[in-house]
């Protein structure tokens, strides 16, 4: 009775030769190194697409021009309203005109603190661009201002969470090294050397400001920096005779 002679194994058989498993690992790493890689921007993707306000730093007590960044994140459904909570110590705001949206200031205890913006339309993959301007409150450190964004599907992204979390407030950094950006002037004079970027906007009745407020306009031509001039100015002529009424009196 014989006894039978295993086959021995080759290439086809049994083991992978070395350099076959070398040849097959190499063609997994390079079908692997794209999704690798996606799947590291995509958080760094989706954590960018939140409600942002600019600039992020500014200084106690400057009276600041704010923008508000509204990207829409969705894919089948459009922003239809944003709606901004305001910290506490802000005493001053006026609201930007925005083509196509309506805002409205919400007031508590004769102080701003709310902004809700509606009316407007911001289609998936695109954003919205929405000002204001508020006076910082007396103090240094962080400002959350916390924002709901509607959606025309009913979903509401509640930006309203820490720095570090998946739904971050926008956040504004009060400190008095801050470069000044965007800050309205209401005494009218020169601008203070700053960075590249800073830039301070005397908001008086002057020529001067009248020029450089000339300069920022938004996309319907409003000029909206003028028309602060004109009402801060109008305050102040106001009070001037207000005084001078109450010196004839006396």
């Amino acid at each position: 009775m014989s006894t039978a002679t295993p086959a021995p194994r080759g290439p086809g058989r049994g083991r992978e030769p070395r350099a076959g498993r070398g040849r097959r690992t190499a063609r997994r790493g390079s079908l692997l190194a794209p999704a690798l890689a996606a799947a590291v921007l995509l958080p760094a993707a989706t954590a960018a697409a939140h409600v942002t306000i600019q600039p992020a730093a500014s200084r106690p007590a400057d009276l600041q021009r704010y923008r508000v960044i509204v990207p829409n994140e969705e894919t089948s459904a459009d922003t239809t309203a944003v709606r901004m909570q305001l910290p506490k110590g802000i005493d001053f705001l006026l609201v930007e005109a925005a083509p196509g949206w309506r805002a409205k200031v919400v007031r508590r205890g004769g102080q701003p603190s709310e902004i809700r913006w509606t009316g407007g339309r911001v289609p998936p993959g695109g954003y919205a661009e929405l000002h204001f301007i508020a006076r910082n409150p007396v103090r240094t450190g962080g400002l959350a201002f916390k924002a709901l964004q509607d959606y025309s599907d009913g979903e509401v992204a509640r930006w309203i969470g820490s720095a570090e979390s998946e739904n971050p407030a926008p956040t504004v950094t009060l400190s008095e090294s801050a470069t000044p950006q965007d800050v309205v002037s209401t005494h009218g004079e020169a601008a203070p050397a700053s960075g590249a970027g800073g830039r301070e906007t005397p908001a008086s009745g002057s020529t001067a400001g009248a020029t450089t407020a000339a300069a920022t306009k938004d996309d319907d031509g409003t000029d909206a920096l003028t028309i602060v001039a004109i009402v801060l100015a109008a305050v102040a002529i106001g009070l001037s005779g207000l005084g001078l009424l109450r010196r004839r009196a006396a």
